[in-house]
This record gives structure tokens, C-alpha cells and sequence, in this order.
């Protein structure tokens, strides 16, 4: 940036700053929201959504927690005498604790008092009691953390107490001091909102150029790094067969998952297979000795591990029945397959023109030197769609 007065070019370099930070975050959301809807309709499994947010830094599914408290618990009830509250109290609480929602489960520990209610009067029948148990209390929170966890119980407890208190029933020294047994939580439980991401830059100090110029480079490296993390593994999760079945059926939802992000489409090549047939020379002996040799000659052009050099795999058979022998030895046809695919070819001719160049390249040099006899190459094309062979980190 080098037009404007300093001030003109932090304000700009202000903008372009914020720009990419907002983008950083509603793709953090968009992405999110779209593996856990993915997780939701059982196209992805929990274990690879879970890495897939940790991947990307982005907020981890919840768990279900159980939240474990103690407290004194407070009330008044009538009983026909001193000896009935106390056993009461010891297996029971009041139902205005059962009826509670979200629920909550109390447990009595042990009787701490029992004693007439003030006011309780003379009178024969039943009396009023007051009394006080030690409880165990137990809730239940989806969260992403331990700590979001009892955020959430105390959350809930304190409505709890506030309508406890309007039947005459109070919970005291209230603590909770377990939060263990993490299950997994229901994908319908799971709330797409997230926490801000983390790394976001501080747009405080960017009245200075260079300052301005730094965080601008950070918000859209923290951009970049993102989109590249979201493609690669998205691509990895298809290349490592994490879905299953049909390959090109899940290429197509990975497909339209980058599309939908904004992201370009997966790369489309034609898949083609060539035919060579040949005749090679392999010496004298019996025709399993000539059948040995051939595939001992044939075995620099047999691949099953595509790669840069040899975008292919590639493996062939003796047909031993047409097999001649002259005064030179023995002649064995050979007929070597080849399936490949071809990005960027318009039409399938131009794919299997292309193809068939590839396959004769490939011949002539791992067959220089032999006196071998290419007799045909026939290329066609099997299908068309998304390359079979994904690289996460280019593509």
C-alpha cells in the first residue's frame, strides 16, 4: 500500500483487518454448523467430526457432564410427631424437588435437625416441622468443558432456588465439587453457536503504519491458514476412505460441503483405461521359464502406487497360448492395462488421445533396448467425475 497520507493508510489497512477477521469467523461458524449437520444426518462419524474441529481449532462437540453438589437442604412439613419427620427426612425430600426443570435429583445424606416450627400451636393432630438435611445433589449439562459444565448447574440451581424459595424451601452452603463422567451428548443437543475463535488480532493499537501493516498480515494469514486447514481435511477425510462406499458418492457431498463454504470445486478428470498388447522376447528354455521371463521384463511398468511420475496403476498378463519360438528363442504376448485419470481435458477424446501418449512414453522407455513388438494401444473412458487421486495438501 502506497498511495494516500499515513493516516489514509491505516485506516485502510484498518478495514482490510476487519474484513478478514469477520470472514475468519463466519467461516469458522458456516464450517461448524455444516459438520455438525453432516453429524446430525449420520453422514460423518462422531470421531471424525471431532478431529475435524480440533483440526481447525474451532469450538469441540459437548458431552453430557453430571454435576455433583452438596447443600443443606431446608423445609417444613406436618407430621403427626418427632419421630415420623425424622424418618421421613432421612428417604425423602419435598416433590417441589422432583418437579424441578431442567431436573435435578437430591439424595438425603443425614438428618441435621428436626424441631417444631415457630408457631406450630397446640393444637392435636399433626404438627409442623422444620427440618434440615445434608443432601447430594446431581444435574445434568451439555457443555464443551468441565468448567462451562458447572457454569451451567449453578446456572440452573440459582433459578431453581429462586422458585424453591416461594414454596418455603431453601438449599444453603450449596458447592459442587465433582464434574466427571463425561458421556457423549445427542447431535440433536448440539448448539452450533461457538465461542469467538481464538487468535483474533487486536485492533487497539493500529493507528501506526507498521502496527497496521501487522495486523492486517495476521488477520489474513489467520484467513488463509483456516481455509487451507478446512479444504485439506476435508479432502483427507475422502482420500482415507472415512465415509465408505461408493467413493464417488462421497466425493459429491465433500464436493458440495467446500462449494458451500465458498470454496472451489473438488478437481473433475476423466478416468481412462489403456490396453497394450505386445510381444516381447525372453530367451530360450520351457514355456514357463519364457511366461517367468516376461513378467520379470514387464515388471518396471507394473504400479499399484500412483504418483507424480507415474500417474497410474498398471499391471499385465502372459497370454501363453499365442507364445512362438524361433530360432532366436521364445516370442510371449503380453497384454499390459493401465487405469489413470486425467485432469483437464474437455472431451473424452482428448483424455484417451492423451492416455495412449502416456502409455507408449511409458513402453518405449522402460522397454528401451528390447526387442519387443507394441502391436496395440486402444485407450477408452470408464467414467467421469472427481479425481480418484486427491492430494490434501495440493488440491
Amino acid at each position: 500500500m502506497t498511495g494516500g497520507s499515513p493516516a489514509d493508510q491505516a485506516r485502510a489497512l484498518h478495514a482490510e483487518t476487519t474484513a478478514a477477521i469477520e470472514q475468519r469467523t463466519a467461516l469458522a461458524v458456516e464450517a461448524r454448523c455444516a459438520l455438525i449437520a453432516a453429524l446430525r444426518s449420520r453422514l460423518i462419524c462422531r470421531p471424525g467430526c471431532e478431529d475435524a474441529l480440533a483440526t481447525w481449532g474451532l469450538e469441540p462437540l459437548p458431552q453430557r457432564w453430571t454435576i455433583s453438589g452438596e447443600a443443606q437442604l431446608t423445609y417444613t412439613r406436618s407430621h403427626t410427631d418427632h419421630d415420623e419427620a425424622r424418618e421421613q427426612a432421612r428417604w425423602g425430600v419435598p416433590d417441589e424437588l422432583r418437579l424441578l426443570q431442567p431436573p435435578i435429583a437430591v439424595y438425603p445424606q443425614h438428618v441435621i435437625d428436626v424441631a417444631p416450627a415457630p408457631n406450630g400451636g397446640d393444637e392435636p393432630g399433626p404438627q409442623r416441622y422444620c427440618i434440615t438435611v445434608q443432601v447430594m445433589l446431581q444435574t445434568w449439562a451439555t457443555a464443551a468443558r468441565e468448567a462451562d459444565a458447572r457454569d451451567a448447574a449453578r446456572t440452573t440451581m440459582d433459578t431453581h432456588l429462586r422458585a424453591l424459595a416461594q414454596a418455603g424451601i431453601t438449599l444453603t452452603r450449596l458447592t459442587w465439587p465433582t464434574a466427571d463422567s463425561p458421556d457423549e451428548a445427542s447431535p440433536d443437543d448440539i448448539d452450533t453457536d461457538a465461542r469467538p475463535l481464538a487468535g483474533a488480532v487486536n485492533l487497539t493499537d493500529v493507528d501506526r503504519l507498521a502496527a497496521a501493516t501487522a495486523a492486517r498480515d495476521t488477520a489474513v494469514k489467520a484467513l488463509t491458514d483456516l481455509r487451507r486447514s478446512i479444504r485439506a481435511r476435508a479432502i483427507r477425510a475422502l482420500v482415507d476412505d472415512e465415509f465408505g462406499g461408493i467413493y464417488q458418492h462421497a466425493a459429491q457431498r465433500v464436493n458440495q460441503f467446500l462449494v458451500d463454504l465458498g470454496f472451489d470445486p473438488l478437481p473433475q478428470a476423466h478416468q481412462v483405461t489403456v490396453i497394450a498388447d505386445l510381444t516381447l522376447p525372453v530367451g530360450d528354455g520351457t514355456a514357463r521359464d519364457a511366461c517367468d521371463a516376461a513378467r520379470h521384463r514387464m515388471r518396471a511398468v507394473t504400479t499399484s502406487n500412483p504418483d507424480e511420475a507415474r500417474p497410474w496403476t498398471a499391471y499385465g498378463w502372459t497370454i501363453p497360448e499365442n507364445a512362438t519360438v524361433d530360432q532366436d528363442g521364445w516370442r510371449m504376448p503380453w497384454q499390459h492395462e493401465y487405469e489413470m485419470w486425467l485432469r483437464g481435458h474437455d472431451t473424452p477424446a482428448d483424455a484417451t488421445t492423451t492416455a495412449e501418449a502416456l502409455v507408449r512414453a511409458d513402453l518405449t522407455r522402460a522397454l528401451a533396448g528390447i526387442d519387443h513388438h507394441l502391436v496395440t494401444v486402444s485407450a477408452s473412458v470408464e467414467s467421469h467425475g472427481t479425481d480418484f487421486h486427491l492430494d490434501p495438501d495440493t488440491d
